[in-house]
């Protein structure tokens, strides 16, 4: 979650177990109608967010699956609950369908999606833990649904997939699969290719590295997987919008906001 998000004290919830295999977390943000959020980044990871705007008339469900850094701003006069989606996820929660709508936020009423429109008519008058409670019962209905009509999602071979830290062929050849197969697969499983799993494997890295303040640049680049400095600090502008001395920058003085 963004740094001044994490600031407005949000309540965090574990999936139910059934769902612990397609589902990364769920958090709620009560109504903050005076607090000034700003421009977020989200950085894009090979997961997915279902997130419902509360007003005090209406509910909106909103689906973002983005492989790209985006801007991002939460309005500060609605209440916010946010479902993160593990990778491969969508298919078996959702629809394939999804996995064509990248770098925008989607209401999901344009989709065929059964039971959306009376999930959030149900979820308006309820308290943050009963909405939880109910958008997991209706995940739970999707799933079942899912395992009725495919296959069970291959979940160990989504996290190989996540896993990749070297070229596609040389995974390829560790799963025992041709690069095409590969591509084919990830495609179908994670709408992403082996190439972008591998970019947000190595920036994720790189900016984990980068918050612990004093590790050189150039040493960054190669514990990242990067040839040299400039390439990583190239590639690094042109997924985050910014370097890596800018970020670093920035995450740390959020940091240092934080904790005084």
């Amino acid at each position: 979650m963004p740094a001044s998000l994490s600031l407005q004290q949000p309540s965090w919830y574990a999936p139910h177990r059934a769902l612990a295999n397609h589902v990364q977390c769920i958090w709620c943000m009560p109504l903050q109608p005076d607090t000034t959020r700003p421009i977020e980044k989200l950085y894009p990871d090979a997961g997915a967010s279902l997130m419902f705007e509360f007003t005090r008339s209406n509910v909106v469900c909103r689906f973002c699956f983005n492989t790209d850094t985006i801007p991002h701003r939460w309005s500060s006069d609605a209440e916010h609950l946010s479902v993160r989606l593990k990778p491969g996820a969508i298919p078996a929660l959702l629809s394939p369908a999804f996995l064509t709508s990248v770098n925008q936020s989607q209401q999901v009423d344009e989709y065929d999606l059964p039971g959306i429109t009376a999930l959030c008519e149900a979820l308006l008058p309820l308290a943050a833990e009963q909405r939880v409670m109910c958008i997991q019962q209706w995940l739970l209905s999707r799933l079942q649904c899912h395992m009725q009509r495919n296959k069970p999602v291959n979940t160990a071979l989504v996290a190989a997939l996540c896993g990749i830290k070297a070229s596609p062929e040389q995974h390829a050849r560790e799963l025992g699969m041709s690069r095409r197969t590969l591509e084919r697969r990830m495609r179908s499983l994670m709408g992403i290719t082996p190439n972008q799993i591998l970019s947000f494997h190595r920036i994720r890295k790189a900016r984990e590295l980068l918050l612990r303040g004093k590790t050189p640049l150039a040493d960054i680049a190669v514990l990242a997987g990067f040839y040299d400095q400039a390439h990583f600090t190239n590639l690094f502008h042109e997924a985050t919008m910014e370097s890596p001395a800018q970020y670093r920058r920035r995450k740390l003085s959020q940091i240092s906001n934080t904790s005084t």
